[in-house]
């Protein structure tokens, strides 16, 4: 049965995959990652210049070294990514490997409904058609939070996006942290449109461990992903310092990136993306910060 999408064989697939990592250059990561602690100008990444609003680092008594990278959207951004606060990688040709953030997300509290998300991702520049789909390829890996909603979490692995007519190519899951739900998980192939027939190896686990009191946005956590060939694996996190695996993707290997990408973080104001528990578009009137403890990149 088909559900309404939100605008928002193994061994084969995996050996597929690997065939087109070959042919993009990309090869799994060889060694430990590289953690940015933020305690100064940081030799990883840099500013995209994107006008939302400003980035630097800041005192911080929750950072684990005291000390992290703030993100402040100012107020009455212009919407879309466009408008964001961002920074990127200065190495955009990443690949496979481990990647991560300890983040306290945007806190909207006392705005009301306003729709401001923050993104962790890698995401690719090259929007050719390699996959021969017909549809831009537009290889990216979110972990998203709404500030309407911070118990929620949103992880999307994208592969193909036009912008002119809403084709997509990709598959989110949303999570209730406090409850340990998975609330929704989908492919779509045109926003708006209706969720695919599921497939194994896309729905893993059927749920999480619950984190009692969980709110992105007045704590910091640990948002980890995994990205291989024939695999895309995120977790946190429990109180106890255990591993909690959010979901671990072992579905169709072209629906995979595969692409050299950036890896980026922001915080944008949406008028489109409502949370799951109803309308939150609003235009924030007030400054809206997220602050970065630390950021992990494969070497």
């Amino acid at each position: 049965m088909k559900t309404r999408a939100l605008c928002t064989g193994r061994p084969s697939a995996v050996a597929a995959a690997a065939a087109v990592a070959f042919v993009v250059g990309i090869s799994p990561a060889s060694a430990a990652p590289r953690v940015e602690n933020w305690t100064g100008d940081s030799p990883y990444f840099s500013s995209t210049g994107a006008p939302g609003g400003s980035s630097s680092v800041v005192s911080h008594p929750a950072a684990d070294d005291g000390k992290a990278l703030r993100m402040q959207l100012e107020p009455r951004p212009t919407p879309g990514p466009g408008g964001a606060v961002e920074i990127a990688s200065n190495d955009k040709s990443y690949g496979y490997g481990t990647y991560g953030t300890r983040i306290r997300t945007a806190d909207c509290t006392g705005q009301g409904r306003v729709g401001v998300v923050t993104g962790t991702f890698t995401y690719s520049s090259d929007h050719s058609d390699a996959n021969g789909n017909g549809v831009p390829d537009n290889d990216e890996i979110d972990v998203e939070v709404l500030c309407a909603q911070p118990h929620v979490l949103w992880l999307t692995i994208w592969t193909d996006y036009s912008d002119a007519t809403g084709a997509v190519r990709k598959i989110s899951r949303a999570i209730d942290m406090r409850t340990g739900r998975v609330l929704y998980n989908c492919y779509v192939t045109q926003l708006g449109g209706d969720c695919a027939d599921p497939v194994e190896g896309e729905n893993t686990p059927a749920s999480v461990t619950p984190i009692e009191g969980f709110n992105a946005a007045t704590q910091f956590h640990a948002y980890m992903f995994d990205w291989q060939p024939g695999s895309v694996t995120f977790w946190t996190h429990n109180d106890d310092g255990s591993k909690n695996v959010l979901w671990d993707y072992r579905g169709p290997a072209n629906r995979i990136p595969h692409k050299p990408s950036a890896f980026m973080q922001n915080v944008w104001h949406t008028d489109s993306w409502d949370p799951l528990d109803g309308p939150a578009h609003d235009q924030p009137q007030a400054a809206t910060t997220a602050y970065i403890d630390s950021t992990t990149l494969p070497r």
